[in-house]
């Protein structure tokens, strides 16, 4: 099967065709297209599927990510107007890439009209979590009204990241048992055990967890309350908290290779930003490694994880005293796979594979059901 693979971002749009067979799955292509403010972003989003395949009989199915698809939708379901309705519902709690995905289902429809498609969530790889990780300590009567659960996010790539484990171990996925740190544009940590995800840092939207590339990350929930009573509007609020944040708003930008240089000329906002950025990782790091009962390796992927030698140190360094040592030779190389020391904890880094995992997921919901017995 043949699926032409969807992925709207914030800044940027991702595409491959991917070729899902019984034993293996095959990238055929790929493409990355950046843009600048919503006005473009429609424009890309075609350009990226036009590269894909000139003969749209060739693609069998559409596979979209989504983000968030509320407490209804987790599983990769078949896109119909009632599922198009309610990512609509919920894209206030994920505006930017729940936006994003809308439009990019509404332009492959008109591109492929007798095409099914597949929304594959965000939160499926977390749903299974145990009570205790979804919950917040609400009362439960406001939970239940509106949904207030820590749903989990970034589940798409944590659980590409295991994979990528699995398959250089030569192991099956529910083998693996690791702390997966996905550090991109959106930075967030799962920890799995035997292949299933059992926390997460992020909750009832992406904005909970990790300070990130222009989101804030956790903070005291008195801190948005003070904003309020001082006079700014939620609206600005979040805007605030989602795009002028986190390593932006902490260093003055949010590239963390100018965070870098900018630190090595003595700018303290860069250094200040890049050390609170490695101590969340550490401190969450420990308390998930702790949950995982001291076992698991490491596996650090996106776009900073697989990119910055440094940052990778850096944290490696953080974790000292859960035995985590890096090879210098192998860290400072592009080569992905197992970076650490012989005899420590097995650390790796892998570039993140979302668009294998869409597919796969796509192919599975479009496969048909055996009839119960």
């Amino acid at each position: 099967m043949r699926i032409a693979v969807l992925n709207t971002g914030t800044a940027t749009v991702k595409s491959a065709l991917v070729e899902v067979r019984p034993r293996d799955v095959h990238v055929e292509s790929r493409h990355t297209l950046s843009f600048e403010g919503e006005s473009e972003r429609g424009h890309v989003i075609r350009s990226a599927l036009e590269r894909l395949e000139p003969d749209t009989n060739g693609v069998d199915a559409i596979g979209h990510r989504v983000v968030h698809g509320g407490s209804r939708y987790m599983a990769p379901t078949l896109i119909d107007r009632e599922l198009e309705g309610v990512i609509e519902k919920v894209a206030p709690l994920a505006p930017l890439l729940n936006t994003s995905a809308l439009e990019g289902i509404r332009i492959a429809r008109e591109m492929y009209p007798r095409r099914p498609m597949v929304a594959v969530f965000d939160t499926s790889f977390h749903a299974g979590r145990p009570l205790e990780s979804l919950t917040y300590a609400l009362p439960r009567e406001l939970t239940d009204s509106y949904g207030i659960y820590r749903y989990g996010f970034h589940g798409i790539a944590h659980e590409s990241l295991a994979r990528a484990l699995a398959e250089l171990e030569r192991q099956p996925l529910k083998s693996v048992t690791a702390l997966t740190l996905q550090l991109g544009g959106g930075c967030s940590a799962c920890a799995i055990e035997d292949g299933r995800s059992i926390e997460t840092t992020t909750g009832f939207t992406p904005l909970e967890g990790f300070m990130c590339t222009t989101r804030s990350g956790s903070l005291d929930p008195a801190v948005v309350l003070h904003l309020v009573r001082q006079g700014l509007p939620p609206r600005r609020i979040e805007r605030l908290l989602t795009e002028k944040a986190g390593l932006l708003g902490c260093g003055g930008t949010a590239d963390v290779r100018e965070l870098l240089r900018r630190e090595q000329g003595g700018d303290e906002r860069a250094r200040l930003a890049l050390r609170v950025f490695v101590r969340r990782i550490a401190t969450t790091a420990g308390g998930y490694l702790t949950l995982l009962g001291g076992r698991g390796s490491i596996v650090i992927g996106g776009g900073i994880g697989s990119r910055s030698p440094e940052m990778r140190a850096r944290i490696a360094q953080s974790l000292a005293a859960w035995d985590v040592r890096l090879d210098p030779q192998l860290n400072a190389g592009s080569e992905c796979g197992r970076i650490s020391e012989p005899g420590s904890r097995p650390v790796y880094f892998f570039r993140t594979e979302e668009e294998r995992v869409i597919a796969q997921s796509a192919a599975r919901a479009l496969a048909p059901q055996p009839a119960a017995g």
